[in-house]
Formats: structure tokens, C-alpha cells, sequence
């Protein structure tokens, strides 16, 4: 069989196409999106319908009154937990110190082409991911070929925590402008690299990572002059935006740092630390997380039995970026490194990698890793792909009856 020369000098066995050579690559891609999208409502509306809720509507007041059945099931479902904040935000504005750790951008798309109503937010969601899945398979193809694309676009689509994008969460728009800014890094488009950056910021924190690889190109391509670095600087330019619009109201443009108290986050600390707390969570949770009981108890839900779950998230994490530092390239792991690096020195009291499974989401060259090492070793495609439906099926579950995942 033919080897190949792909990215950074890695020889890939290509043998045989696992997908269709006569369909289209869109049509493939649209096919794989479907799918998975339409597995993880599958799972969502049955165990709606099957198993036990816990506490679901905060902040009080965001839901409409009594619905349809097939309308919950279908869709209000989907705006459990950050959900009702988005639509708040979309709906009445920053009304609160709390509600400014959401970034304004996806509840801005909310209002204006989504009316502020569920049905407008999951679509906005899930359009953003369909043009998040597209940048991403062109990216990765420039630097490893079509055959790694592929399964890095099946991670995406059916990792665990996948079901965030086609939630009333702004995950899936994060990602189509992030994955966006950095292919037009790789394609030495750097205005709009910034400019896409610029928007990524106005969605998430963590578009603020997306100069460092940007500045890094260039800096490579053009040299240590200050003009090229022009477009950088449009990066950041989405959360100073944020920051001048929140001054005048609440008299503090980090206010939505001083928000993060509400969900117990406090100072930054050594990641090491962290790891080691986590560890010790894990640890003491571990036998209530693998209870099926436990996990779907009515009442108040309990973030400390996902501890268990949010230290192997991490561990796969590291792991999968250890593996394959050698093989990305180094724009990608910039970002990677920096995006893995927060949540790891940023913990929550009592719940050291809070919402890590879904965090991981914005680290998203972790999943080129994952596509690069499930190439390489077929031996691990069943396994991983087999636990990560099992995962994604319990979480989906989980979220779909308002208990805590991330």
C-alpha cells in the first residue's frame, strides 16, 4: 500500500477510504453532522421522557409557562442550565453582576436573528456548528491530509460533550469563528484572522489565545516588525468592546471576572495544584458518579459527582497534547497549550475542573491530536469511539434532565 507524506513529516498508511470516494465532501460532512446531531436528540428526548428530573429552571422566570410535551422534548430541553442565562441576556439584557460572565456576542445573534426564543438560539447553534465542522475539516486537511480530517470531524461530532453546540450554549459559534481565525492564519489571511479573532473574543474569553498564534505567524513569515502585527490587535478588540460597554453600568470593566464568584472560582494558581485536587476529588466521588442513582436523583442537582468525570476529561486532555506536540503544528499548539492551561489554573472551590468535559470544546486542537493518534493506531478506533457514545449518551442524558455536567 502507497505511503504518503503528510504535515510535519508524518508517513501515513492511507489504505483503504473509509468513506464514500464518489459523495461529495460536503455531502459526507453533512451526512456525519446529521447523524450525530440527530443521535444526541435521540438520547436527549428519551431520557426526557424515561428517567428522573432534577431542579431545572434558573435564573427563575427565563422559561415560558406550560408548554407542549413534544416542545420540551424537542427543544426547550436544550436551553437547561447557561441556556436560560443566554436567553435572559438575549431577552431583558445584563440585568445582574452575574450575568455578565456570559459573553454578549451569541445572546446578541440570539435577539437579533433568533427573535430571543429557543427555537432561534438552537438554530443560530446549529448553524455555527455546521460552518465550525467545515473550517475545521479544511484546516486540518492543508496540514495532514483529508484522511486525519475526517476523523477529527468524527471526535468533534461525537465526542461526550458534543451536544453542547446544538444547545442554547455559544460553544458551536465560538468554534466556527475560532477554527475560522486560525485558518486564516494557516492560509496567511491575517486580517481576517484578526478579525475573526476579534468576534471569537466578543463570544468567549478564550479568543483572546488566538493573537498568540496569529502574532507567532507572522512574526515567522514577516519578521519583528510592528506594522505587520497590525492585525493582532484586532483580536482582543471583542472583549475591550465588552469591557467599555459594561464600565458605565457596573463602574468595572472586569466585572465579569468578579462574577465567576458566583460559581466558586477564585484566584489562579499552579496547575499542578489543581491536578492534585483533582485527583482527590475524583477520588471521593468516584463511587456516586458510577451510580446510576446518584447520578439521576430528583431535586437538587450535585456538581460534585461529575468531579470524577472532570479529572479524566483532563487527563485526556494533557495526554492527547503530550502525544502529538511533535506532529502539530506549532500555531495550533500555542493555542492548544494556553487553552488547556486556564481551566488547569483557574479551579473552582470544592470542584477543581468545573465544566472541563465541555471546556474542552474551546481547546479544540486537542481533537486534531485525537484524529492524528486514531490514524496512526487502529486499534484504538472502536474503543474510543464506543466510550465516547456511551459518555455522550449518559451526559446528554444528564443535561436533558437538568442534572449537572459541565
Amino acid at each position: 500500500m502507497a505511503k504518503i507524506q503528510e504535515g510535519h513529516g508524518i508517513q501515513l498508511d492511507r489504505g483503504r477510504h473509509i468513506f464514500p470516494e464518489e459523495a461529495s465532501t460536503l455531502r459526507a460532512l453533512g451526512f456525519i453532522f446529521v447523524v450525530s446531531r440527530l443521535f444526541f436528540a435521540e438520547v436527549a428526548g428519551l431520557a426526557y421522557l424515561y428517567f428522573p428530573h432534577a431542579w431545572a429552571e434558573y435564573p427563575a422566570g427565563v422559561l415560558a409557562g406550560p408548554t407542549s410535551l413534544v416542545y420540551r422534548v424537542l427543544l426547550r430541553l436544550w436551553s437547561h442550565w447557561d441556556g436560560q442565562w443566554y436567553l435572559l441576556i438575549a431577552r431583558r439584557g445584563y440585568g445582574s453582576i452575574q450575568s455578565t460572565a456570559f459573553f454578549p456576542l451569541y445572546p446578541m445573534l440570539v435577539h437579533f436573528l433568533g427573535g430571543g426564543t429557543v427555537v432561534g438560539a438552537v438554530a443560530i447553534s446549529w448553524c455555527a456548528l455546521a460552518i465550525a465542522v467545515w473550517f475545521l475539516y479544511l484546516l486540518v486537511r492543508l496540514d495532514f491530509g483529508s484522511r486525519i480530517a475526517w476523523y477529527t470531524v468524527l471526535v468533534l461530532l461525537l465526542f461526550p460533550t458534543s451536544f453542547y453546540t446544538q444547545a442554547v450554549y455559544s460553544e458551536s459559534v465560538f468554534l466556527a469563528l475560532a477554527i475560522g481565525s486560525l485558518y486564516c492564519v494557516r492560509t496567511r489571511r491575517y486580517v481576517g484572522a484578526g478579525a475573526l479573532g476579534g468576534l471569537a473574543t466578543l463570544d468567549g474569553i478564550y479568543g483572546v489565545f488566538l493573537a498568540v498564534p496569529l502574532a507567532w505567524t507572522i512574526w515567522r513569515d514577516k519578521g519583528l516588525r510592528l506594522k505587520p502585527l497590525a492585525p493582532v490587535l484586532l483580536v482582543p478588540l471583542g472583549v475591550v468592546l465588552y469591557m467599555v460597554y459594561l464600565t458605565p453600568h457596573y463602574l468595572d470593566p472586569l466585572v465579569f471576572k468578579a462574577a465567576q464568584k458566583y460559581w466558586s472560582r477564585g484566584s489562579a494558581q499552579f496547575f499542578g495544584i489543581t491536578l492534585w485536587q483533582g485527583l482527590i476529588t475524583a477520588y471521593q466521588s468516584a463511587g456516586s458518579a458510577l451510580s446510576p442513582a446518584a447520578l439521576f436523583h430528583s431535586g437538587q442537582p450535585s456538581q460534585v459527582l461529575m468531579n470524577f468525570y472532570n479529572f479524566g476529561f483532563a487527563i485526556y486532555g494533557l495526554v492527547v497534547m503530550l502525544l502529538t506536540l511533535r506532529w502539530l503544528p506549532t500555531y495550533l499548539w500555542l493555542y492548544e497549550g494556553l487553552a488547556l492551561l486556564l481551566p488547569l489554573t483557574y479551579p473552582a472551590t470544592g470542584q477543581p475542573f468545573m465544566s472541563l468535559p465541555r471546556l474542552l470544546l474551546e481547546a479544540f486542537p486537542v481533537f486534531i491530536g485525537t484524529g492524528i493518534l486514531l490514524e496512526r493506531h487502529p486499534r484504538l478506533r472502536l474503543p474510543y469511539f464506543a466510550v465516547s457514545l456511551v459518555l455522550g449518551a449518559l451526559f446528554v442524558s444528564l443535561f436533558a434532565t437538568s442534572h449537572w455536567v459541565a
